[in-house]
């Protein structure tokens, strides 16, 4: 694959499977493949700042450099500790820094090339064997980016998404089967090549089916400045949920109306122990599957006094939103996804499925009355949030499962506790995500719609016999019109002629000029709207009794993590109250902007983005047992001129991808079930 990758601005050519991650230092637990990106230097000269990947195993001595001469003599690269909000200094004042608007004004780019191959593994995260395990280049997580993909699967096709990633006129690389592309056909390669507008850290994963829950995935950072400054990066934390099944396996529960148990939590592919049910006994602990420990000294003397370090935040999971803190420290937010805030300080940070956050800890530990504490090991502590998790009740795991030390060469484990604050399933308060650069958002082209047509209500619908598959009598969440449901075969990238769509592609098209800005109001409960035949579950799943779907009150609450693929967008209202027709209180100054979102259970949001990017991007919850379900729409956005910007030479992979994904298909003899091919795809396809 070849990945176009600059520090900040990245132009990423993958061939197979690619992906895109520098790295910083620090001790790793994801193998970085070369080229990779480790701690900023101070540079001299006209190029940009150099990077070294830590402890790399073929070329310790290897450096990665950002190449901005073509920019001319007189840009400097400018980051420093104290003043990370610069990146690049030029003549006359000129400078691209925290406050450039990254979609506008972009530096020069420069090439990079990188290789993913998908293949099957036993995975021991938490010291239980998961025999059903798919990685990336036989690690997980995956590489801290870089790559071409190929796809060792023997029963399953693949593809890679760049979570987060804008994807500017070039939907054909946002890797969803059945919309941007064909599955990657077993033993073929796809290259994915596109730039990267944005900066700061994300991950990319499979968006074929439930993959990524059986270990495909892997952080990707893309370098530039930061809102608050720091002194040493961390490389990346991924937090997620675990289970010792196929999530292809659980899908089936989800099907039947019940909610998959998650087992384990894992920071960076690591757990002490798993979960334990009722009369099971207690799990034996080997050193190997240890607590994820990060050292923040380097030497004898350990950590220095009020040190700052960046830690970059990805929940990678299934179905659980976490509370992330470190006991005794204060955190300080300065990012929401990819988009610079303005910093604020807090001792927790609520991380939904999907969303990723960098914070600053300070080396400065203090104990609830404010006198300095002296300790040598805090807790790290990723808390499933109170009704956003599907572990087994008297069995959720260890919030502990991470170990910060301030002396090099520590083992000990600590005696801290945490602090009072709340561990409701919330995003991150409103009115502290200030994106740094700021938007005004004017009103919608979409006016005439917005109240009606562009009104989409989240739930479970009904069984109807037949849909999407014959003898289908299974609940299936959706969000508009009815649940997504693709064929692989047929991309709506390759059918952009289409006047009308197949509905169980849920297109909803939005053509307005280039500019202009489109509002969606989703909601899980409305009055004052016409009803439709669909339950948002509140409160619980479905379960079946004597025959009859029964909605059980008072087991948990309910929320959704809604992503939207190919824009940031902005949250002009976050509610808890059920929608009604009545005037909304809508932000237009500054809203919170990102591409992630929680709804919450019952209640209404109100996202908006510019039309100045044609694609069919993809709407969808990111607990990945819904939107296999079906809980996704695709907004067509601008067609014709999308059509345009598919060029011949652009299809071309994509048409050369589905005719390999066809032959491999037609092949009975290639699939996991040769008798009944419609059992081939029994969920949504991504």
């Amino acid at each position: 694959m070849n990945i176009f990758h600059d520090c900040w601005l990245v132009l990423l050519g993958f061939f197979n499977a690619i992906t895109l991650l520098p790295g910083d230092n620090v001790p790793h637990s994801q193998q970085i493949l070369q080229p990779m990106i480790g701690p900023l230097h101070p540079h001299a000269g006209n190029d940009g700042p150099v990077f070294t990947p830590p402890s790399h195993p073929q070329n310790p001595r290897a450096v990665l450099e950002c190449d901005y001469s073509p920019m001319g003599n007189q840009w400097q690269p400018c980051s420093t500790n104290h003043s990370r909000a610069c990146w690049l200094a030029g003549p006359d004042g000129q400078e691209y820094n925290i406050k450039t608007d990254y979609e506008t004004q972009i530096p020069t780019g420069v090439t990079r090339n990188y290789t993913l191959d998908a293949d099957e593994m036993n995975i021991t995260a938490d010291g239980i064997l998961m025999p059903y395990g798919k990685v990336f280049n036989q690690q997980y997580p995956g590489p801290w980016i870089q790559i071409t993909v190929k796809n060792n699967l023997r029963f399953n096709g693949t593809s890679v998404h760049w979570h987060g990633i804008r994807q500017l006129q070039s939907l054909e690389m946002d890797g969803v089967p059945g919309v941007t592309q064909c599955p990657i056909a077993p033993g073929e390669s796809y290259t994915y090549r596109f730039r990267a507008t944005q900066y700061g850290t994300s991950w990319y994963h499979s968006h074929y089916s439930l993959q990524y829950g059986d270990g495909l995935a892997g952080p990707l950072t893309i370098h530039g400045p930061s809102s608050s400054n720091y002194d040493e990066p961390q490389d990346p934390i991924l937090m997620t949920d675990w289970n010792h099944r196929s999530a292809f396996q659980d899908f089936q529960v989800e099907l039947e109306g019940g909610r998959p148990v998650m087992y384990s939590i894992l920071l960076n592919g690591q757990a002490t122990l798993a979960a334990r049910g009722k009369g099971s006994s207690t799990i034996p602990r080997s050193r190997e599957y240890d607590k994820f420990s990060l050292s923040l000294g380097n030497d004898a003397e350990g950590c220095r006094q009020g040190k700052r370090y960046l830690l970059r935040l990805i929940n990678t999971s299934v179905d659980t939103t976490f509370v992330f803190a470190l006991d005794n420290h204060n955190i300080t937010v300065m990012s929401s996804d990819f988009v610079p805030i303005n910093p604020y300080v807090t001792d927790h940070v609520t991380i939904g499925a999907g969303q990723r956050y960098h914070v600053v800890i300070e080396a400065s530990p203090k104990n609830l009355d404010g006198t300095p504490n002296l300790s040598e090991a805090f807790w790290m502590r990723t808390i499933p949030a109170t009704g956003c998790h599907s572990f087994q009740r008297g069995g959720i795991p260890d919030e502990r499962q991470g170990i910060v030390y301030y002396k090099s060469g520590s083992t000990s484990y600590p005696f801290t506790a945490r602090e009072k604050f709340s561990i409701d399933c919330n995003d991150e308060p409103y009115d502290k995500l200030q994106p740094v650069v700021p938007w005004k958002v004017p009103i919608p082209a979409n006016t005439d719609h917005v109240l009606h047509q562009d009104l989409f209500d989240v739930g479970i619908d009904k069984p109807v016999p037949g849909h999407p598959l014959p003898n289908d009598s299974f609940f299936r969440w959706a969000i508009g019109p009815r649940n997504l449901y693709v064929n692989f075969s047929e991309p709506t990238v390759l059918n952009l002629h289409n006047e009308q769509w197949n509905p169980n592609y849920v297109v909803i098209p939005k053509d307005y000029p280039e500019g202009g800005w489109v509002y969606l109001i989703i909601y899980g409960n409305a009055t004052g709207v016409p009803p439709r035949a669909r339950r948002f579950r509140p409160a619980a799943h479905p379960v079946s009794l004597e025959g009859q779907a029964t909605f059980v009150s008072g087991t948990c609450s309910l929320y959704l993590q809604i992503h939207l693929h190919g824009h940031d967008f902005v949250l002009l209202q976050q509610s808890n109250q059920t929608y009604n027709s009545t005037p909304l209180a809508l932000k237009f100054d500054n809203p919170p902007r990102r591409d992630v979102v929680l709804l919450p259970s019952n209640g209404t949001i109100v996202i908006a983005f510019k039309a100045d990017n044609p694609g069919s991007w993809l709407v969808h919850c990111h607990i990945a047992w819904h939107a296999s379900s079906g809980l996704a729409m695709q907004i067509l956005e601008r067609q014709e001129d999308l059509q345009k910007q598919i060029s011949p030479t652009k299809a071309k992979p994509v048409i050369d991808g589905c005719a390999s994904w066809d032959k491999w298909f037609s092949d009975p003899n290639n699939l996991w079930n040769s008798t009944d091919i419609r059992a081939f795809q029994d969920d949504s396809g991504i």
